[in-house]
């Protein structure tokens, strides 16, 4: 039996779930939901988009399981608000991990993530609530990522290593064993991390070298 879904998010990366969603017999994805202001703002116009104040009479909570399909703005906080806020409305949150991924039996991976296409997660690894584990990731055994964490397609973390909250892994991006990344930082792509890191701290190059703002300053000039 098919599994009712409502995405929260309307941009591009419901659009990439959504897709593989609909060609997922477990689930009927039935409408996408965002915060009132940003009702009119989607790109997908093969599902409806509602605002959540509508959420409730629309799609009440026993009977609609809910996917996170939000982006990575703000450090993932963005996301974690309204996650948080959507679970305190109580909403159950479905930890979606696409067929073609591997997750070991004794790995546990926290309620409302998403683990995409060929991802690997080794045993005795974990993974928080509400991140997103993109294609081609691997964690090895061992490994701990936290909630509220975007891992980019191609990263590996390696045995033993510890990510930390709301940090975001930049596509290729390579974690050493036994290191641990600090809360709130930004590992750029392709960059390999080989030493623990400071929370709030950027790291871009190969080598890795810290970036000489603040995670937060950098987001507000730059981006991610």
């Amino acid at each position: 039996m098919e599994k009712k879904v409502v995405l929260v998010g309307n941009a591009v990366t419901a659009e990439v779930l959504y897709s593989y969603l609909k060609i997922d017999a477990r689930y009927q994805v039935s409408g996408l939901v965002v915060d009132d202001q940003y009702v009119d703002t989607g790109t997908n116009s093969d599902v409806r988009t509602i605002a959540l104040s509508h959420l409730a009479e629309e799609y009440p909570r026993d009977e609609y399981t809910l996917i996170m399909a939000m982006g990575y703005n703000d450090l993932n906080q963005t996301r974690e608000r309204l996650f948080n806020k959507l679970v305190d409305l109580g909403y159950e949150f479905e930890t979606y991990v696409h067929p073609t991924a591997f997750v070991a039996p004794d790995a546990t991976v926290g309620q409302g993530s998403v683990v995409l296409p060929h991802a690997v997660i080794e045993p005795h690894s974990s993974v928080g609530s509400n991140t997103m584990v993109w294609s081609n990731v691997t964690l090895a055994h061992h490994s701990t990522v936290g909630a509220n964490c975007w891992v980019a397609a191609g990263t590996v973390v390696s045995g033993k290593a510890v990510i930390e909250r709301n940090s975001f892994l930049g596509v290729s991006s390579i974690i050493v064993n036994e290191v641990t990344v600090g809360e709130f930082n930004i590992i750029g792509a392709g960059a390999l991390v080989s030493r623990d890191t400071k929370p709030h701290s950027v790291h871009l190059s190969r080598s890795a070298e810290p970036f000489r703002f603040s995670s937060e300053e950098y987001v507000k000039h730059f981006g991610i």
